[in-house]
């Protein structure tokens, strides 16, 4: 990490807080302006990559919220298999569902940067980013795209399921996270080799502007599991029922 990265970084943050105020939201904004916003954020993104210098509590850090991730995962597939097998043991309701979906999702959640960001008193800051507010502005826009989940589940209720299916029979199960390691750009570092890296981890790393940095400074996580019945009828009284659509 050098000092004309860290300048660099400076003027960056300094060009995305100057597009603000972030007052009326992002939701607000014109296209052209939120696609300015996600170069900036991009090119913030892969600077800190390469600044970024896995000192042994980054390394642990890192460690910790891959672990967290990996097992918040599981745990969100868990209560939606339980959840639908549930459902399927009950039945449906022929007089009212067309149809039932079970969805499991997972996302970082920034509430305020007391909660939602690990401090400098217990992770310092060497890189001279504004994490809280940079964070803030990245959960605002993929709240905005409806890009917030880094890992999710969905089935819908089939008349072919039974309870006692195994979880990929009701296409549930964790398949992401099969044993392999998603060490893609920029997670390829050295230190990581012998961490296997879900697949949580690779989503806010590699699809989304959450650098290294930011990803070890997440401390607030949110698992949503909702339960939907569907009734869809026209005018007429005609259902339109995706449950019994091939009988």
């Amino acid at each position: 990490m050098t000092a004309k990265q860290k300048n660099e970084l400076a003027e960056i943050e300094k060009q995305i807080q100057d597009m603000g105020p972030y007052f009326p939201p992002i939701y607000k904004w014109g296209q052209h302006k939120k696609g300015v916003l996600k170069i900036l954020l991009r090119k913030r993104c892969n600077l800190l990559n390469e600044m970024f210098e896995c000192r042994p509590e980054e390394l642990e850090r890192f460690k910790k919220v891959n672990d967290l991730l990996n097992n918040l995962t599981k745990k969100m597939h868990n209560k939606a298999l339980s959840l639908y097998r549930s459902i399927l043991a009950q039945g449906y309701d022929p007089e009212f569902d067309d149809d039932i979906m079970v969805e499991g999702t997972l996302r970082y959640v920034f509430n305020d940067k007391c909660d939602s960001v690990i401090q400098e008193d217990v992770l310092p800051n060497i890189y001279g980013s504004d994490f809280e507010t940079m964070m803030n502005i990245l959960y605002d826009l993929y709240t905005d795209a409806d890009e917030n989940d880094c890992a999710s589940c969905w089935t819908s209720y089939d008349l072919q399921h039974r309870s006692n299916m195994p979880a990929e029979d009701l296409r549930l199960d964790d398949f992401l996270d099969d044993g392999d390691t998603w060490d893609e750009v920029p997670l390829d570092q050295p230190e990581f080799k012998d961490i296997c890296i879900c697949h949580a981890v690779h989503d806010l790393c590699c699809h989304k502007s959450f650098s290294i940095p930011d990803l070890i400074r997440m401390d607030d996580f949110w698992i949503d599991i909702k339960i939907t019945h569907q009734h869809l009828v026209d005018q007429d009284g005609k259902r339109y029922s995706c449950i019994t659509k091939d009988e």
